[in-house]
């Protein structure tokens, strides 16, 4: 999961797992199919108290089995995509053309669009009934590597947003969140039939607004996916519930609108707590320390050698290393879960001209950086931690809380 902040894009593939769930081919069929693998017909399941509680055991045993089949499936391919996705999706081109395959599946589902083979059936299934947990889940596996209609677009999707999420386990955890939203009614599903039916009585009538909704869903995922704007919206969203995060983004605002300069001073500069002193290493093994920096305006950039967004920031470090470096500046890359020999990889393919880190779990834990990547702590000349951001920021907004640092020591000094 690290190497892009993921929360916002798991919202968005739990949300398309629900979607999936009330999708016109899914949601009628679900009691038929809760009935299949428990062998429990759907007659007995709406009968009393006693008669629930004795299929209850046999409904969710076997519905549990068919969802783990049925999730191996879907994480698999989110890995693979993840995976695969790393290796390709630097070229902005295939990111772009990726965000247009995910716009095409949104315009399928909306009706727009009608690609004939996501209307292709491919399960097969036999007349007989899945004998225990193992049959429920090899049905699981079968159902979902057979399952293109109506769901094929919204999980092509979301294997579009994880083939950008910066590797092979950000493509595991969206995919699970994606299973989890289709599992998860499932099961509830099976623990109270009547309510079920009682739902879809109702709620039938809104079928196709939930396929207009979704496509709409799609389209806006493509469209992030196609401008390389995901993990930026993402790290927007992460630092929504922190209420001081907008205070002090209000007030860098009415400076700049007044005609003032961007400063971090919002509140008194000794007010700000010192970066954590964890030991770290250098490439060659020798430690090191964040502290034997003070004197300087630091950049701590916690990153990885899967991160995209990561490798988006890089150019960047570099500029900033070069430009402000006669003025007391350095940035300082940590990766907490590279080997030295991966970053010495790393570099035949993008160059970092900057001091870089290993470490294990105490930086980070330390440093509070959270399950995302990059996370940037701007440190001032003292060692204080004057901004935090979370996710991939481009160098204008690093340079609005750099340069009054250097300034403002300046200014002191004289």
């Amino acid at each position: 999961m690290e190497g892009t902040n993921l929360s916002f894009s798991l919202i968005i593939a739990f949300v398309g797992g629900l979607a999936s769930f009330l999708s016109p081919c899914v949601l009628p069929l679900v009691p038929g199919y809760i009935s299949l693998i428990s062998g429990v017909s759907i007659d007995h399941l709406k009968e009393g108290h006693q008669a629930r509680t004795h299929a209850r055991r046999a409904v969710m045993l076997n519905s549990l089995a068919f969802n783990a089949g049925l999730s191996l499936i879907f994480v698999a391919l989110g890995a693979a995509a993840g995976f695969v996705g790393s290796a390709i999706t630097s070229n902005p081109w295939v990111r772009v053309i990726g965000g247009l395959i995910i716009i095409a599946f949104g315009l399928q589902l909306m009706g727009v669009l009608k690609i004939g083979a996501l209307y292709r059936d491919t399960r097969k299934f036999s007349d007989e009934k899945p004998r225990g947990m193992l049959g429920s889940f090899t049905l699981g596996l079968a159902f979902a590597a057979g399952w293109t209609p109506c769901i094929g677009p919204i999980l092509g999707g979301i294997l579009g947003l994880a083939a950008t999420s910066g590797g092979w386990q950000s493509g595991l955890v969206l995919s699970a969140f994606y299973a989890a939203g289709l599992a998860v009614p499932f099961l509830l599903t099976g623990l109270g039939i009547n309510k079920f039916l009682s739902f879809y009585t109702r709620f039938r009538r809104h079928l196709h607004k939930v396929e207009v909704v979704s496509g709409v869903l799609l389209i806006v995922i493509g469209l992030l996916v196609a401008t390389n704007n995901v993990t930026r919206l993402a790290s927007y969203a992460s630092v929504l519930p922190n209420p001081e995060t907008w205070v002090n983004s209000w007030a860098k605002r009415s400076n700049t609108a007044t005609g003032g300069t961007a400063t971090t001073a919002a509140k008194p500069a000794s007010s700000y707590a010192v970066a954590p002193d964890t030991e770290m290493k250098t490439l060659e093994g020798a430690p090191f320390r964040v502290s034997s920096l003070r004197g300087r305006v630091v950049v701590v950039n916690f990153w990885a050698t899967w991160c995209l967004p990561c490798r988006a920031e890089i150019p960047d470090f570099n500029r900033m290393q070069k430009d402000y470096e006669a003025r007391g500046f350095a940035v300082v890359g940590v990766s907490s879960h590279d080997t030295p020999e991966m970053i010495r990889d790393f570099q035949s393919v993008v160059r970092q001209e900057y001091t870089l880190l290993t470490s294990g779990d105490d930086a980070p834990a330390q440093f509070q950086t959270g399950p995302g990547r990059p996370a940037t702590f701007i440190l001032d000349r003292e060692g204080r931690i004057r901004e935090r951001f979370i996710g991939e920021r481009d160098r204008a907004a690093f340079d609005a809380v750099v340069l009054p640092l250097l300034d403002e020591t300046i200014a002191q000094n004289k």
